[in-house]
Order: structure tokens, then C-alpha cells, then sequence
């Protein structure tokens, strides 16, 4: 019997739309493409959301690789907070699952530096009944040991019993490999019938 429900947020719960914030700025197209790999598709965001180094560090990281570019980096880097827009239906899935007499909890890639800029982005957190951020454990998804932390810090969790839902396809793999269900989200109408889907098949 499925009884806890865990959410990624980024993708699922809000929007992370760092194109659009990046589109904004106008830079010329090869400026763009340039300041996008140092910063949000480098490996120094994982870092980020890891939290092992400090923010010194990971700017650092980013703008060694385009340093023509620093003071863009920096810029696009202070305003990332825009990236972030809570989904219209995030509190209500949350509270409709809740009614079902399901657990909901959240396991996010997540920094510090994001969470304190975002937190308003955020405000579904305390209608959850617990999770774990990335930055709190020094580990992201998909390695394992992230889902082991999620296991210590709230111990009712089953993975037998948990579907995740996650909007990456590396992500749901890695759960599945620790014995959680897990689900591809795409959409709540989508979600939400995959899921029924599953309770349908412990039911028969």
C-alpha cells in the first residue's frame, strides 16, 4: 500500500526557468550560450546545491570559465532568485494528496544561498509533513547516499511504500535503485493518473 508521496521541487513544485532570467539580459548569442555553461549547466550549480564549497568558490569556479565575462557572471549570478516561480497548483496537489490520506514530503537539489532568496517561492514547505534539502546533507540527487539521508531524517518513510516524483529521468532511476516507485512528472493530471495507475496494481 502506497502511503508517502515525495516531491523534487525544482520542475515540479516551481519553476526553475533560468532560460527566460538568462534571455533577459539580452547578451548576444555566443555571450549567452558563454555565461550559461559557467553558471546554471556547470558542474559548479552542483556544487551549489552540494554546499561542500563556499560562495566565493563556486563563483570562482564559474567565472574561470569565461573570465572575459566576470562581472556578467556575477550579475546573472546575484539576481538567480528569478528563476524560481512557484506552480499555481503546488499548494492544492499537496493538500488533495494530504486528503487521501497520504505523507507528503520533499527531497530538492537545493542551496542555502537559493532557499534564502526563494523561500516566498516556497511557501508550500510548511503544509509538507517533512524532507530534506541537498545543501543540508552535502549530497544530490541522483547519488544514492541522498536517499539514505532522506531515510534517517524521517524514519516512517518506506521506499517500498513511497512514490517519488521527480521531473528528471537520472533522478527517478537512482530512487527506483533504492526501492522507491517512482514517477517522471510532467504535469499534475499526468502524475496523479500514473499514480492512481500504481495503486491500481497493488489493489488487484
Amino acid at each position: 500500500m502506497i502511503q508517502n508521496i515525495i516531491f523534487d521541487i525544482g520542475g515540479v513544485l516551481v519553476d526553475y526557468d533560468w532560460k527566460t532570467y538568462l534571455e533577459g539580459f539580452r547578451f548576444p548569442a555566443e555571450k549567452e550560450a558563454a555565461i550559461a555553461k559557467a553558471t546554471f549547466l556547470s558542474s559548479a550549480w552542483s556544487e551549489l546545491d552540494r554546499e561542500a564549497l563556499s560562495i566565493d568558490e563556486i563563483t570562482a569556479m564559474m567565472t574561470s570559465a569565461a573570465p572575459e565575462y566576470t562581472a556578467d557572471i556575477l550579475t546573472v549570478f546575484s539576481g538567480a532568485r528569478r528563476t524560481i516561480r512557484r506552480r499555481d497548483y503546488a499548494c492544492g496537489l499537496i493538500r488533495s494528496l494530504q486528503e487521501r490520506g497520504f505523507k507528503v514530503y520533499y527531497l530538492s537539489n537545493y542551496s542555502s544561498y537559493m532557499l534564502r532568496q526563494t523561500c516566498d517561492a516556497l511557501d508550500f514547505l510548511p503544509l509538507m509533513d517533512g524532507g530534506l534539502f541537498s545543501y543540508e546533507v552535502k549530497q544530490v540527487k541522483p547519488e544514492p547516499e541522498i536517499f539514505a539521508s532522506l531515510l534517517k531524517r524521517c524514519p516512517s518513510i518506506r521506499p517500498g511504500k513511497s512514490v517519488f516524483f521527480d521531473d528528471s529521468a537520472a533522478n527517478i532511476k537512482a530512487a527506483r535503485q533504492f526501492g522507491f516507485r517512482g514517477i517522471v512528472f510532467r504535469d499534475p493530471a499526468q502524475a496523479m493518473a500514473e499514480l492512481d495507475e500504481l495503486q491500481g496494481q497493488e489493489n488487484r
